[in-house]
């Protein structure tokens, strides 16, 4: 005979029913909150490293672009027998008796568009006007990638104003040399910095191999910028060379508030990469010594 299951049977202490049937108990408020909690924790817990390995992802990559420039430099190097120009057709001062110079402002940038496998983008650039008119403002909205940090905050991507408004930025410099009290040039000088402190990429100057007597590996020719993405800041703009603070460390700027250019710095914790002559790319610490920095910056600094 079959025999039909009393729904009404009586459930014992440890959740069973009399007749042997399981009881599916409810999880209590409480028992959810503790459970929330926990997953809460474990979540904060997680959330940093995360982060950190997101950075680390990041800074591999830019790490990769610094990479491919300083390739593109030695390419660039061998083929022409010197470092590409810093800031090309920037001369203000003309020759007794001559017409005053047109300021083309070609920057490093542009020149080794080529070597990095980039050659439509260079061919549609004219050398022989400013870089900020003509052709040029059309090649000079171009994002190229190698040219960007991945780590960097700031999100536009063109320039809002001034004479290369609408222009493509990079989050790299070219190294000018080290400023501050007693490193100006003479007044009548090539360049604004005396020479023991000039470095690879400097205005209307190609600098060969044999200039750097400090040595490629010790002397940096591109690095990060601490201030990105604002004018100055443009891939194609000849001004996209500075000059490091000689009093400042990585990632510091001496007198907040004031115009005193940009200076080597990131996103990345503890300190920036730069790329050498030699093509080898360094992360630059924080904790550098000023000394050892400045000597990483100059090309024939005795040091």
């Amino acid at each position: 005979m079959l025999v039909t299951p009393n729904r009404n049977a009586a459930v014992r202490s440890d959740g069973c029913a009399v007749n042997g049937r399981p009881h599916r108990r409810a999880y209590s408020l409480i028992e959810l909150l503790v459970v929330t909690a926990i997953l809460g924790a474990l979540a904060a817990l997680l959330m940093p490293a995360v982060q950190a390995a997101r950075e680390s992802a990041r800074r591999a990559q830019c790490q990769s672009h610094l990479r491919q420039l300083g390739l593109a430099l030695g390419k660039f190097e061998a083929r022409h027998k010197e470092l590409p120009v810093g800031c090309l057709g920037r001369r203000f001062a003309a020759s007794p008796g001559a017409a005053p110079p047109v300021q083309r402002f070609h920057s490093w940038n542009t020149q080794l568009l080529a070597d990095l496998e980039l050659k439509s983008l260079w061919n549609a650039l004219d050398l022989n006007i400013p870089s900020y008119q003509g052709t040029n403002r059309i090649a000079g909205a171009t994002e190229v990638a190698v040219f960007l940090c991945p780590s960097t905050r700031e999100e536009n991507r063109h320039s809002a104003g001034g004479l290369w408004r609408g222009q493509a930025f990079t989050d790299y410099g070219g190294i000018y040399g080290v400023e501050g009290p007693g490193r100006d040039a003479e007044p009548e000088a090539a360049q604004t910095l005396a020479e023991r402190w000039l470095g690879v990429l400097v205005y209307d100057e190609a600098v060969a191999a044999r200039d750097v007597s400090d040595g490629l590996a010790n002397t940096a020719a591109v690095a990060e910028t601490l201030r990105r993405r604002g004018s100055e800041c443009e891939w194609a703009s000849g001004h996209n060379v500075f000059a490091h603070d000689g009093d400042a460390p990585v990632n510091s700027i001496l007198h907040a508030g004031d115009d005193v250019g940009n200076e080597i710095g990131s996103p990345h914790p503890g300190g920036a990469l730069a790329v050498f002559c030699d093509g080898h790319v360094a992360f630059v610490s924080d904790e550098m010594p000023q000394r050892v920095l400045n000597a990483n910056l100059t090309r024939a600094g005795e040091d």
